[in-house]
């Protein structure tokens, strides 16, 4: 694929094969080919020749053979595919077998397209002609850090804080080109506790060296205020002595956040926590409220939720309020890398914009990896376009292969069917 999931080019044209001549076609003189023979003798125009009916190549005349329709070519060109050596087919103007991908003139060539400089055939003619810039649609993804003094236990081996942290650097960079990042780490850790969280990394495209960068400095230890050091390092997670597990303000705080109201984009929070609320800090909106005000919000903004250590009972209202069903837990590294690339995937969209807009959208044609079926027009599992934003989406299973990586080459064409085929 092209540059795939970040910007890349796609030309529109099509270069297709030459139409290979079915037999059946050839002895009925379609396309100009061989027709079978009239009354008295059995010939018909081939090229400017003659053609006649012949059951072996000794009943042809000196330069000619027997084609595979039964008529006598003349030695060099061909009757119908069957006269050429696989893959080769039997081209309909030029009566020469030539590679899938070849044409000799533009007779060779499907209808409104014509054999180019290059004896490839293109659109031309009645179809016209486009090239598409088409970038991918990245997500805004906010991540959600819970950075309570609990943090420093036990996570299989290592902290809580240190397998997040490494968790973190991962999906970020693994996904810096698909989703576009920023942190915010909940409580602020001030004075009387509860506080909402703050964000520490505006989201931003390419942000996971910002993130990862932040996050090096701390250490999985805690001070009064998240701000003590110990080896230069920042003792971030915040041991005050009040009850800091502040989610649903840190969640309400994020109503309305300007970086979260791209409408162009899908919005979306992953929120990672290693216990349930704090009963002091609910107030007057708790989790499941913070991500249901965040969901019922225009641009609508979904919540994810992974529980490192935790019950999922305890946080799997605060998902289903934001529109993920449920939380998705994990007890270690392996596992907490795992729930993030998960969520991730499920985060990360199928959305494309055109850098032109198309005269008549009916004239789009999709294709993946030269495959001449094609991808339907379709809002289920095949593509569909939005006019207004020039948005190529890409819906089901369709959306399926591209983030499964069985896609390896995308053509989008203006004008004609038929892949790009290089």
């Amino acid at each position: 694929m092209r540059a795939f999931f970040a910007v890349f080019s796609l030309a529109a044209v099509s270069l297709l094969s030459c139409s290979g001549d079915d037999p059946a076609e050839v002895a009925g003189g379609g396309n100009g080919g061989v027709a079978s023979g009239g009354s008295g003798g059995g010939s018909s125009g081939f090229g400017g020749t003659t053609a006649t009916t012949c059951s072996t190549s000794s009943d042809c005349l000196s330069g000619q053979f027997c084609s595979v329709n039964q008529t006598c070519v003349p030695t060099g060109s061909c009757g119908a595919d069957g006269d050429c050596t696989s893959p080769e087919v039997c081209c309909a103007g030029s009566k020469k077998c030539l590679a899938t991908g070849s044409c000799d003139q533009d007779g060779d060539c499907p209808s409104a397209q014509v054999c180019n400089a290059q004896k490839k055939c293109e659109i031309g003619g009645g179809c016209g002609k486009s090239e598409f810039k088409l970038t991918q649609v990245a997500p805004n993804v906010m991540i959600l850090l819970d950075r309570s003094g609990s943090m420093e236990g036990d996570a299989g081996g290592d902290s809580r804080w240190n397998v997040a942290k490494k968790a973190i650097a991962q999906v970020t960079t693994k996904f810096d080109a698909k989703l576009r990042f920023g942190l915010a780490t909940y409580s602020s850790c001030k004075s009387g506790g509860c506080s909402a969280g703050s964000i520490v990394v505006p989201i931003a495209d390419a942000s996971a060296a910002a993130i990862n960068t932040f996050l090096s400095k701390t250490i999985d230890q805690g001070s009064s205020n998240g701000q003590g050091t110990s080896g230069g390092k920042i003792q971030y997670l915040c041991d005050s002595g009040n009850p800091e597990t502040s989610t649903g303000k840190s969640l309400a705080a994020l109503v309305g956040e300007p970086t979260l109201q791209d409408t162009t984009r899908t919005n979306a929070i992953i929120l990672l926590t290693d216990g349930g609320e704090s009963s002091e800090c609910v107030g007057s909106c708790n989790g499941p409220c913070g991500s249901g005000k965040l969901l019922a919000q225009t641009p609508s903004v979904k919540t994810y939720v992974i529980g490192l250590g935790v019950n999922p009972a305890a946080i799997d209202a605060i998902a289903a309020a934001g529109g993920t069903t449920k939380s998705v837990p994990a007890t270690n590294q392996t596992e907490l890398d795992s729930a993030f690339a998960k969520v991730a995937d499920a985060v990360a969209t199928c959305e494309y914009v055109l850098d032109s807009a198309p005269a008549d959208p009916n004239k789009i044609y999709v294709y993946f990896n030269d495959d001449p079926t094609g991808i339907p027009k379709d809002g289920t599992n095949g593509w569909t376009y939005d006019p207004v934003t020039k948005k190529l989406t890409f819906n089901g299973s369709s959306c399926a292969k591209l983030k499964g990586g069985t896609v390896t080459d995308v053509d989008v064409v203006y004008g004609c069917a038929g892949p790009i085929v290089e």
